[in-house]
């Protein structure tokens, strides 16, 4: 039995907050940077943000000491992050011990909520947040936050050394870690996946064995569905190995748009992650188990839980998409300091070996640093993953929202 929702507003978000940025734009300086700190550092900047006298008067464009910061954060006093992950809250720990003297003020909260809350601070000539840990909400984090200059890439060189490419040179933020929603599967039944392309979840065999959480719950997981669309290139070729011909569109725009029309028949949501894991590594020996759509953290919380499950490592035509934690500094913090000291310790120092990555340095995620040796089975560059485009997702993230929608 598939059960279906609403409409719900998380994702009305995306739109409402469109229209605020349409009307209520920051004023930017568009004048290039001067001066040769800021130049050096130059490269690490985000090619998509617009040069703001702001944000090269707080330093963004250049590379301080720990030293030369903490003595200027302990005037600031406190730093204010919104973050997408409650492990925030471990970072705040081990900072405050590291640098007394600096509170550090955390907000928990959902991607798609910081989004709309940034946008209408900002708008409103409210500048709360000094340090934004988030994650993308169909390309707009780019297209309507870093864009229109409400947040900032700050990546000193020394740091930006150390990471790995495309993060370094191409991301819109600094990119601690990346995760990526996943198939998981039940391994006492199967000695090896029972699935191998995106399109074998299509047949009947898997009819109502598709668990999943509500996408209009989650912008990440529309956002594997987008990753779908936009590479629809790849889901065609990945039709034809796997039945050995061309695909035939019934109705729908491109090949990954007909993927999603067939794959939602066989789907069934669930009503937490927490439900997915434990029917996938739980399942009865004599009926044969689901799969389950979930983000790759989720097989440590199912290892902790003495699950039997793991992650279908090789898909055609890709695992998934990249969901990358993007952290910036919003635009006029009002303590550009501490959250330039804080964003230093959160990428471990310029030696790797500050506390602020072991949050983040978890089975199931992947750091961008190359000196910080991950928990996972698998290597970055074994990960066939899709790349993120803001760009492309975002011209077609309402059509794919809409489309979900008309198909329950």
């Amino acid at each position: 039995m598939k059960i279906t929702r609403n409409a719900l507003p998380i994702l009305m978000t995306f739109t409402i907050a469109l229209a605020a940025c349409s009307n209520t734009a920051p004023v930017v300086n568009n004048e290039k940077t001067t001066g040769g700190a800021a130049a050096s550092a130059a490269p690490t900047a985000s090619a998509a943000a617009p040069k703001s006298a702001w944000a090269e008067s707080a330093g963004l464009y250049k590379t301080e000491t720990v030293e030369e910061l903490y003595e200027k954060a302990k005037k600031e006093g406190k730093v204010s992050v919104y973050s997408t992950s409650g492990r925030i809250n471990d970072v705040k720990k081990t900072f405050e011990k590291k640098y007394p003297g600096i509170d550090v003020e955390t907000f928990d909260l959902k991607s798609n909520v910081i989004m709309d809350k940034v946008i209408r601070e900002q708008a409103a000539g409210i500048f709360n947040a000094d340090l934004v840990l988030t994650k993308e909400v169909g390309g707009a984090i780019e297209e309507e936050l870093v864009k229109k200059g409400m947040l900032f890439k700050y990546l000193p060189s020394d740091i930006a050394a150390k990471i790995l490419e495309p993060y370094k040179s191409e991301g819109i933020a600094f990119v601690p870690y990346f995760e990526f929603r996943t198939l998981f599967y039940n391994t006492e039944q199967n000695k090896t996946p029972p699935v191998s392309n995106w399109w074998d979840l299509t047949t009947s065999e898997w009819k109502n064995r598709v668990l999943m959480v509500d996408p209009l719950q989650s912008p990440a997981q529309m956002d594997m569905f987008v990753a779908f669309v936009v590479n629809s290139e790849d889901m065609a070729k990945a039709y034809k190995e796997k039945f050995g011909k061309d695909i035939v569109l019934n109705g729908t725009k491109n090949a990954g748009y007909e993927f999603l029309q067939q794959f939602y028949k066989n789907v069934i949501l669930v009503k937490s992650s927490g439900d997915g894991q434990d029917a996938v590594g739980k399942a009865a020996p004599n009926k044969p188990a689901p799969v389950f759509i979930g983000v790759s953290g989720d097989i440590r919380k199912m290892s902790e839980k003495g699950l039997k499950a793991d992650i279908i490592w090789d898909l055609k035509p890709k695992l998934s998409v990249v969901d990358e934690g993007l952290l910036f500094v919003g635009n006029k913090a009002p303590h550009p300091n501490a959250a330039k000291l804080l964003v230093r310790w959160m990428a471990g120092e310029a030696d790797g070996k500050g506390e602020g990555t072991v949050p983040f340095n978890e089975v199931g995620s992947w750091m961008t640093r190359a000196d910080v040796q991950h928990k996972n089975s698998k290597n970055i560059n074994e990960l066939n993953v899709w790349q993120y485009d803001s760009e492309k997702f975002y011209k077609v993230y309402q059509d794919v929202v809409n489309f979900w929608i008309k198909n329950q």
